[in-house]
């Protein structure tokens, strides 16, 4: 079964800016890309967790990388929207 999209929410908010805050606090002298790294090994964590029977791993993956696209975007458009910003 494909996954479907959905309008991000309130909630989906809070829990990306808690997680971006736990980061930023527990781990601000860490290097970007270990960050990436300890992040991704918990992206698999949660793939792992999915329900099998409800979905296959070609729409995870699909999932997975439609959400990278939008946090790819949503930094640029932060970049360009800054004072002298650039991308």
């Amino acid at each position: 079964m494909k996954t479907k999209t959905v309008a991000t929410t309130k909630e989906h908010e809070v829990l990306r800016n808690a997680l971006l805050a736990a980061v930023r606090k527990t781990a601000s002298d860490m290097p970007a890309d270990q960050v990436l790294a300890v992040v991704c090994v918990l992206v698999g964590q949660l793939i792992a967790l999915q329900d099998q029977r409800q979905f296959n791993n070609d729409s995870i993956m699909q999932l997975v990388t439609e959400n990278i696209e939008a946090g790819n975007k949503r930094v640029i458009e932060d970049l360009f929207k800054a004072k002298g910003g650039n991308a």
